[in-house]
């Protein structure tokens, strides 16, 4: 007989906007022992674990709970049935037909290239929740995930690396989907931890909650560059997001096997991470709790606390909780509009994480964009925002524009400007999904890209670039510098000015040819500042104009 499936969550309950009200009878008196942790964190994967489900509307149901093998649950038929796997990525050395991981690698500062090498997996499947290969369905048998170091890299607690290529994949009817695919490179370090001991091991990672061999996150050098190479069924389309810092992404024909060779290169980011303890036994911590429950997670009093979680509530946020940080902020706000009171304690950095991950999804499109179908590659976006309004910009029609938020100070920061985090965002967009988003024809249009503060003025002391990469055919924007809790960058790209229907710019003509290039052509691009009162912005383009309503400073 198999274990409960929820055998893990007895002390960790994963809170959210959507959290569903408990209907309780009167309750005895409080546990005076209960306790709340408060996780905001993106360091760990969103999605672990082997698991085979059956899919009906929104309800997943497990599927094997008396077989050793999940595809003998004749309740998940595959011909007959919708079903979703999760499963991790093999080494393409172990696996000739289906998804793996070719390589990965550490670029230098130099740009030299060190291979990583493969020194373990992380951690057991656990039997419970076991299934073997169905290649005619794309799934490899259930595996966990590897450890690699590359000679010359250490961190904190030594150089092992977690390289994990998490996948998520639909069958329908005996048909599979494109899997989603979470891939990340992370500093780690391995410890036993008893499993009684429940709150030491919410810092764990296992794929089998069962190891006594917890694997924890170290910390690193934020900037470390790594190239990570799959070979994949699918070639990727849509979007990609992801943290990681001046991405590059080369997708390549398929080979002899019928996989696609993509590469994704780029440096780990500095994420924020918050993490705050309120006791009931304490009066100011049991008092400040009562404030965050019935502001931001849906009236969780302490008695529930003490019925429901058994005294000992443990709440991780990820990255898509963008409402309740901003909640949390807001809480005691002052007159200024600056945090105070308990919201002060959310607008501080408990530490930095450096995180290194990226989110390839076929179903992942931007809301407001019509019509530019996700038959290709289109973008990536990435940020190191502790939290974000969608994993995707937002299209307003006019404007792509992308809402994050994150604590105001670095940790143990006091002073507004000296200790302030700053942000940073990068965007690409191929070429040909810009001129359908925008519906440019010919010419080089005129490129926007600008920061709002909290308060919705412009953020001047940003560095912002944006041009079109020739040799890539890739738009790449980024932002540099800006500082939170909530900013708002706003992308636009606008048709050049035209004369009687026929484009007044045109992209630059190439150089005279040479035995040799040395390096990669790039469009023509100038900028110009425009103000508007106390507004300014930055308009960059082959030939630049400002927006109705504003004059060349």
């Amino acid at each position: 007989m198999r274990k409960n499936f929820f055998r893990g969550l007895s002390a960790l309950i994963l809170l959210s906007p959507m959290a569903v009200a408990v209907s309780l009878p009167a309750q005895a008196a409080v546990d005076p022992d209960s306790y709340v942790v408060m996780q905001f964190r993106d360091d760990v994967d969103p999605i672990s674990g082997n698991y085979l489900y059956k899919v009906n509307g929104t309800k997943q149901t497990p599927c094997g709970a008396e077989y050793e093998d999940l595809w003998d649950d004749p309740a998940c038929t595959p011909a007959t049935n919708t079903l979703q796997v999760y499963n991790y990525l093999p080494l393409c050395a172990d696996e000739k037909v289906l998804n793996c991981i070719e390589s990965v690698s550490w670029i230098k500062a130099d740009g030299s290239e060190v291979k990583g090498s493969f020194k373990e997996s992380r951690g057991s499947v656990d039997p419970d929740f076991a299934f073997s290969r169905k290649e005619k369905f794309n799934v490899g048998a259930s595996i966990t995930p590897q450890i690699f170091t590359f000679p010359g890299l250490s961190h904190s607690k030594g150089s092992s690396y977690a390289v994990t290529g998490h996948v998520t994949q639909d069958i329908v009817n005996g048909t599979p989907s494109s899997p989603k695919i979470v891939a990340s490179i992370a500093p780690v370090y391995s410890e036993n931890v008893s499993l009684d001991d429940k709150e030491a091991r919410t810092d764990c990672f296992n794929v089998n909650v069962n190891d006594v061999k917890c694997w924890k996150f170290a910390s690193s050098d934020a900037g470390t560059t790594f190239k990570l190479n799959m070979k994949l069924l699918s070639k990727p389309q849509g979007w990609i997001s992801g943290r990681v810092t001046s991405p590059k992404v080369t997708i390549g024909s398929a080979d002899a096997s019928k996989r696609f060779d993509v590469t994704i290169t780029g440096a780990n980011l500095s994420i924020p991470i918050l993490t705050k303890r309120y006791d009931y036994s304490d009066t100011a911590e049991r008092a400040a709790w009562e404030k965050i429950s019935s502001a931001a997670v849906t009236s969780y009093p302490w008695d529930k606390v003490s019925d429901v979680a058994a005294g000992e509530l443990i709440s991780v946020y990820g990255a898509n909780t963008f409402n309740t940080f901003n909640k949390l902020v807001a809480i005691d706000r002052d007159a200024s509009g600056k945090p105070a009171g308990v919201g002060k304690a959310y607008d501080v950095a408990d530490r930095l994480a450096q995180v290194w991950r990226v989110v390839l999804d076929p179903t992942n499109t931007p809301s407001g964009v019509n019509g530019c179908a996700a038959s290709d590659f289109q973008g990536f976006v990435s940020s190191n925002a502790m939290t974000y309004g969608t994993a995707l910009p937002k299209y307003d029609g006019t404007t792509m524009s992308y809402d994050v938020a994150s604590p105001h100070y670095n940790p143990g920061g006091k002073d507004y400007d000296a200790d302030a985090f700053k942000g940073r965002y990068d965007l690409l967009l191929t070429e040909q999904y810009a001129k359908c988003v925008w519906n440019l024809k010919d010419g080089v249009p005129n490129v926007s890209v600008e920061v709002q503060k909290t308060d919705g003025t412009l953020d001047n002391s940003v560095k912002v670039t944006g041009a079109l990469n020739a040799s890539t055919g890739l738009y790449e924007f980024s932002a540099v510098g800006f500082t939170f809790s909530s900013p708002k960058i706003k992308i636009k790209l606008s048709a050049p000015p035209t004369k009687d229907g026929t484009p007044t710019v045109t992209q630059a003509a190439p150089a005279a040819q040479t035995p040799a290039v040395k390096s990669p052509a790039k469009t023509v691009v100038k900028s110009i500042t425009c103000v508007k009162g106390k507004l300014t912005k930055k308009v960059m383009g082959a030939n630049p104009k400002c927006p109705v309503g504003y004059k060349l400073k």
